[in-house]
């Protein structure tokens, strides 16, 4: 970690890396390649439940330091667009140690972008690294997509992603989270003006975990020959807009899931709210609400090897506040405060952090 944020203080005093190459007028098409630094961010943050207690006698709290940095190489072509983006990252708690974690992500992008047109493909491989087996793990997507932006204020996409997570640690109560998603989106936008735009998005994802699906029969509970599968509609509404000078989100969900294991079908509702406030320039407040509520058709099951699997943190109740402000022409700080109440791998159980943490970020 040390060594990481001396890297990080270092290429602070650089300036960015370009290679261009420029077609003349007039002339054939030519590659054009450039290649740039992502912001680095060095930050603290304090977390009142690092190992995500669900009862106050088990909180235990931490301060984590963090740091990120990045670049990215793009090359074009005419039509054709290729990018490569590298992130580093790593979480160095002070007491619990064991949760350290080193990530490494890497993203690739190839499009062809004729006219009104743009297909694509994203492949991103996710890898962190940690003695703590939640924090020890990679993530395979790949997604397929093409776009139609007419002439107008409508624009359409669609998608195909595949989604895999395999945790490191071979204990049978950890693969049992390993899973493989398969998904379909399809989106329609509208640019209503220069104020508001709405986005209707519908998507089909079908999950396997790494665990044979489970039945009921009576009072008696016996594993299927077949792995479990959780099949998962999902319609989202987005409006993106001005009001009162402030710039909002908002999201309204609404998911379905019919799982093959007992316990696990269930429905989501949420809905979230997100405003940008600017009072004076060279600072800004962004301000984060959501609600999430989850039902579960029977009680999940609460065996080693059939717990709730995979959850997606960033889906669950959450309030947020953060202050941004401008530290001259590159430099960017930041402070920010968070309530996060999330599903645990507890049935009806749920577990509350408390996060304090201040960021420094240098643009490129």
């Amino acid at each position: 970690m040390r060594k990481l944020l001396v890297l990080l203080i270092a290429f602070a005093a650089l300036t960015p890396l370009e290679g261009m190459g420029q077609d003349l007028p007039g002339s054939a098409p030519s590659i054009v390649s450039k290649l740039s630094l992502d912001p680095a961010t060095v930050s603290f943050r304090f977390d009142d439940n690092v190992y995500r207690s669900v009862t106050d006698s088990g909180r235990l709290a931490d301060g984590i330091v963090a740091a990120d940095w990045g670049g990215l190489a793009r090359v074009d072509y005419d039509l054709f667009k290729a990018y490569l983006d590298y992130h580093i990252g790593e979480d160095q708690y002070l007491n619990y140690t064991n949760l350290n974690n080193l990530k490494n992500d890497i993203n690739l992008l190839l499009a062809v972008e004729p006219t009104e047109w743009s297909f694509y493909y994203k492949f991103d491989y996710f890898i962190r690294n940690s003695q703590y087996f939640d924090f020890n793990y990679f993530d395979v997507n790949s997604v397929i997509g093409a776009s139609w932006t007419p002439n107008g204020h409508w624009s359409y996409e669609a998608q195909y992603k595949n989604l895999a997570r395999q945790y490191y640690d071979t204990d049978p109560a950890v693969w049992s989270r390993n899973f493989v998603d398969q998904s379909e989106s399809l989106s329609v936008q509208r640019e209503v003006d220069d104020r508001l735009t709405i986005k209707l998005l519908g998507s089909y994802t079908n999950r396997q975990f790494n665990r044979y699906a489970v039945e009921q029969n009576g009072s008696n509970l016996s594993s299927l020959s077949v792995l479990q599968n959780d099949n998962t509609w999902k319609v989202l509404f987005n409006a993106h807009f001005y009001f009162a000078s402030v710039l909002q989100d908002i999201n309204v969900e609404e998911e379905r899931t019919n799982s093959n294991s007992y316990g696990f079908s269930n429905s989501v509702q949420s809905a979230s709210w997100a405003g940008v406030i600017r009072p004076v320039s060279g600072f800004y407040l962004e301000l984060i609400f959501r609600l999430y509520i989850k039902t579960y058709d029977v009680a999940p099951l609460t065996n080693a090897d059939l717990e709730l699997g995979y959850i997606d943190e960033d889906s669950q109740d959450l309030l947020a506040t953060k202050a941004n402000w401008d530290i001259g022409s590159d430099w960017v700080g930041s402070l920010g405060v968070s309530r996060v109440r999330t599903e645990s791998d507890q049935p009806n159980s749920y577990y509350i952090k408390d996060v304090i943490s201040a960021q420094l970020r240098r643009n490129f």
